[in-house]
């Protein structure tokens, strides 16, 4: 059997070969010698004699029969092969496809377990929920978070999961994500079963599940508790250095002015050519320390991105005067000629801030005599661009600065190297703090330089021409005023300096008190002193906005801080609940301007809402400040002036007593309420100081009031003594120069 099998397969794979004409013909040539062959041996068989004429019936029936016979028969016989044969190709193909199939499910398979694990082992949230608001999966995260399995969540609400607060946010949130068609990233606080608060970011984006044919939302979640926490700490920091850095500002600046202003007088004395020399390094020294603290300064400003501009009318003339001044001062000590000109087209005034510009000066100056060889020359060029663009263009003849260098000095910390290989001397900070500020006056540093050819530095700033410095502007508003001070002397000034603007005044020395006038009457300002006997003054504009938010008062008046403290900006003030903040001692300019800018609506605001707390120093060693004493001649006349002294005379022995006696009891005790009592107190003697414009000991008390530890114990004892011993004949020179004017 299997022969024949093999013998038909045979005459297929042949005829498929040769093809149907080529396989008819052959099988045509086989068929008639077999049908001859049969004939003859029948014709033996049956009759014992072959007859020439059968045998060619038989061919001649073979040869008409046959071809048709078999063409047709191979016809088939092909066809039928090669269906089989294509059968035979389509299940070696699906038997392929099968196998396949079993590996991708094998892979698919793999792949979701995969993703699965991945799911399950993010320390991430992962969930989806659908329209309404049911769970249809979670990861293991998610398990965690709500102290049920995912069998368990499938079909809960957040309702049934969370709190009412959580559940609330989760709901409205996901109700943005289907409105919006878009996802949506928030913060939210959520409590793990076992009480532990932690912060998720969680990202929430739709999706369309064409199986279930419904609206489904897919959410991620990251645990950001730590990052929060740290960001706390950063913030905290950061208003820590703030403060720091304000804080020794204040303090450095204020003997810095002093050793400025003293040094420049005595230069303008008869000296020795010694003396001179000495006097020029000390001044030059002054001005260089304090330039480079404004650099360290603005650094700080730079980091947390506060830096910011406080522009004032300031006459050109002068502007020209002090950098000629400082810019000789430093080119004598190295033998260096400093030379300055000038477009004759410059205006009398210009508004802009001085400190800033000088500051940018001070560094080129600076850098130019650094660089310049004994024997060189400096050379400074002021000139008019346009109406309101001025340049400052200084050439050095020093060691020049090499053109693949000329970019990198504007970086931070970068100190160009010298031929031998060692780095300049300096921070590195001065021309990149220099190159930020000119952008924020509206202009720019840029320099042009060859090696040995020495350097060109083109300072461009935009700044306003006026005509002058303005006067200040006296209305009358008729306000009704409380004003919230514990310290009488203050109380005096600032009541006066209110009567010039026809303001009628309720005083409340006490937060109970200020509470007590306040739902008496009806107030337009509420003047509040920071620190107060029973609460800070912070305290009591909190609870104001309070009561008016929940509708327990019907309309809040300007709350405006009355302080001698030092804090960077208005802003920080305003978000303790503050408007506006005036400070210690008031300046009848000061209240003139806040009291036009919050109560004439035709006033021009012409200062910026984050101007730093900065008080006006003085320039020489007098123990009073004569322009605070002569406002307030001028607001209160001599006499009333005189009569404060007096008040002040009275208040101020009480005042050191009662610093005294909490001293003593906190070294006796070392109880710390007795030592912030003393501090307390000396925060009152220094307002009571500042409103009779005893300035230096104002400042001593202002270290007094400041407890930072160690320090503060190793020195009160000196402060207060100093405080003691002076305070009288201080009182009297400025008792003196008011008796004086005319």
């Amino acid at each position: 059997m299997k022969n024949l099998k093999q013998y038909a397969q045979d005459y297929v794979n042949w005829v498929l070969r040769l093809g149907k004409i080529k396989a008819a013909l052959l099988g045509l040539v086989v068929l008639a010698v077999f049908a001859i062959v049969v004939q003859i041996l029948l014709s033996l068989i049956f009759t014992g004699d072959i007859q020439a004429n059968d045998i060619f019936r038989s061919i001649a029936f073979g040869l008409i029969s046959a071809p048709f016979v078999l063409y047709f028969y191979n016809l088939i016989v092909e066809k039928l092969e090669r269906s089989r044969m294509r059968l035979e190709q389509s299940l070696k193909d699906l038997s392929l496809l099968r196998e396949q199939d079993a590996r991708l499910n094998v892979e698919l398979e793999q792949k979701a377990e995969f993703l699965r694990s991945f799911f399950d082992a993010s320390p991430d949230l992962v969930f989806y929920r659908d329209e309404q608001g049911h769970f249809l999966g979670s990861n293991k995260a998610m398990e965690l978070l709500t102290g049920k399995t995912e069998k368990e969540l499938i079909n809960l609400m957040p309702a049934d999961v969370y709190s009412d607060e959580t559940a609330k946010l989760i709901m409205s949130t996901d109700k943005e994500t289907l409105d919006t068609n878009m996802g949506v990233t928030y913060e939210q606080w959520i409590r793990y079963p076992n009480n532990k608060l932690a912060c998720f970011e969680i990202r929430k984006v739709p999706y369309y599940d064409r199986v279930q044919d419904r609206h489904c939302i897919m959410g991620f979640g990251r645990d950001i508790t730590e990052r929060k926490r740290y960001q706390e700490v950063i913030e905290k920091n950061s208003r820590d250095k703030t403060t720091l850095m304000a804080t020794i500002s204040h303090e450095l600046r204020t003997p810095l002015n002093g050793i400025i202003g003293l040094s420049r007088i005595l230069l303008e004395g008869e000296l020795s050519d010694q003396q001179r020399e000495y006097l020029k390094t000390i001044n030059v020294s002054a001005v260089s320390l304090g330039h480079i603290f404004s650099d360290i300064i603005d650094l700080e400003k730079i980091d947390s991105r506060r830096i910011e501009l406080f522009r004032s009318e300031i006459e050109f003339s002068q502007l020209i005067s002090n950098i000629s001044h400082f810019a000789n001062l430093m080119a004598e000590q190295k033998k260096i000629k400093f030379h300055i000109e000038y477009d004759h087209d410059l205006p009398p005034f210009i508004y802009v801030d001085n400190a800033r510009l000088s500051q940018i000066l001070w560094n080129l100056v600076s850098n130019a005599v650094k660089f310049t060889p004994a024997g060189g020359d400096i050379y400074l060029k002021v000139v008019r661009y346009d109406q309101d663009h001025f340049g400052f263009i200084l050439r050095d003849t020093g060691i020049g600065i090499k053109k693949n260098e000329q970019r990198k000095i504007f970086a931070m910390f970068y100190q160009v190297e010298s031929e031998d290989g060692k780095k300049a001397i300096g921070s590195g900070i001065g021309l990149a703090i220099s190159k930020r500020i000119a952008k924020l006056m509206g202009g720019d540093l840029t320099v042009e330089s060859k090696p040995n050819e020495g350097a060109t530095f083109t300072l461009t700033i935009q700044a306003n021409e006026v005509s002058a410095k303005q006067e200040m502007s006296i209305n009358k508003h008729a306000l009704q005023v409380l004003l919230v001070e514990d310290i009488e002397v203050n109380i005096v000034v600032a009541k006066a300096m209110l009567n010039k603007f026809g303001c009628d005044v309720d005083v409340a020395m006490t937060g109970a008190e200020a509470f007590e006038l306040f739902d008496k009457n009806s107030y337009d300002l509420l003047l509040l002193d920071i620190q107060l006997p029973d609460m800070t003054g912070f305290e009591i504009a909190q609870k104001l906005r309070e009561r008016y938010e929940n509708g327990d008062v019907d309309y809040l008046p300007l709350l405006v801080a009355l302080t001698a403290n030092i804090m960077q900006t208005k802003t920080e003030y305003q978000q303790q609940g503050m408007d506006d903040i005036l400070r210690k001692p008031l300046s009848l300019e000061a209240l003139a301007d806040c009291l036009n800018r919050h109560f004439d609506e035709g006033f021009l605001e012409n200062s910026s809402e984050n101007r730093p707390l900065v008080a006006t120093q003085s320039t020489d060693n007098q123990a009073f400040d004569c322009r605070i004493l002569g406002e307030l001649v001028e607001v209160m006349g001599k006499k009333a002036v005189l009569a404060n002294f007096e008040l002040f005379a009275k208040l101020m022995p009480d005042y050191l007593h009662h610093l005294n006696q909490y001293l003593q009891q906190w070294q006796q005790t070392n109880d710390e309420k007795q030592r912030k009592a003393a501090a307390d107190e000396a925060h009152k003697i220094k307002g009571a100081l500042a409103s009779v414009g005893l300035i230096k000991l104002q400042k001593v008390a202002q270290l007094a009031q400041t407890d930072n530890g160690e320090e503060w114990q190793r020195h009160i004892a000196e402060w207060v003594m100093q405080l003691q011993q002076n305070w009288q004949a201080d009182l009297a020179e400025a008792v003196e120069w008011v008796e004086n004017i005319a």
